[in-house]
């Protein structure tokens, strides 16, 4: 077999992985949105944290889609929002102090009747070693997710790695279902965060539920959240 042909049959193989990760991943959406769907918020708090989480899932639901729709550039855009509204949500779950919650929560009057946010949030590493008190592990696993965010920002802003790729004809197969499966663990991250900020103990074993059921399309850290 010549080298050409070789490499077609990898690059197909490559594909049916992608394509099976990618039906995987539409159940494991399923399964997060029916979890979601049972969570009510119990306080200020817990209401900010969860409209953060529905914010997270629908960033990961629409990087599903243009994935399937083969518009894998918006896709990885996506990336950076995502991460950014699960680090928000866990944080504002379980790190933002009382004060910031109120204020917050106190719309800023403005002269011309435009929008200006009340407070903003610190920057997401000062999140992450905020919430690092709380749920230490968690924070661990989003720290190193955080390591590829001046990538996601090249991506945002029409950097030289959207140039690059675009001059390559695309996306690399293996890239696109490291994505995924990233994604899928932040999905996890975000039924978990909402599970938490609502207070539903009920709920706390669907989560081992969750990755016994689709750990197989997450990274193989996600084995340590079953003991």
């Amino acid at each position: 077999m010549n080298r050409k042909v070789s490499t077609r049959l990898n690059i197909a193989a490559d594909e049916d992985c992608l394509g099976a990760l990618l039906e995987a991943s539409e159940v494991l959406d399923g399964d997060i949105a029916a979890l979601l769907g049972r969570c009510r918020p119990r306080a200020k708090r817990g209401a900010i944290a969860l409209a953060l989480c529905s914010a997270a899932f629908e960033h990961g639901v629409s990087q599903r889609v243009l994935l399937q729709a083969d518009l894998n550039g918006s896709a990885l855009v996506l990336c950076r929002p995502h991460f950014e509204a699960v680090v928000r949500a866990a944080w504002t779950g379980q790190g933002a102090s009382d004060q910031w919650i109120e204020a917050f929560t106190t719309p800023a009057a403005t002269a011309d009747g435009a929008h200006k946010e009340p407070i903003l949030g610190p920057p997401i590493a000062s999140m992450l070693e905020t919430f690092g008190r709380h749920a230490p592990h968690v924070a661990s696993e989003f720290t190193k997710l955080a390591a590829t965010i001046p990538a996601m920002n090249s991506l945002v802003h029409g950097g030289s790695q959207i140039v690059a790729y675009a001059l390559k004809g695309g996306y690399p197969t293996e890239k696109l279902a490291a994505v995924l499966l990233n994604r899928n663990l932040l999905h996890w991250y975000t039924a978990n965060c909402a599970v938490v900020s609502a207070q539903e103990q009920h709920l706390v074993p669907r989560m081992r539920l969750l990755i016994e059921k689709h750990g197989k399309c997450m990274p193989s850290s996600a084995s340590s959240h079953v003991s």
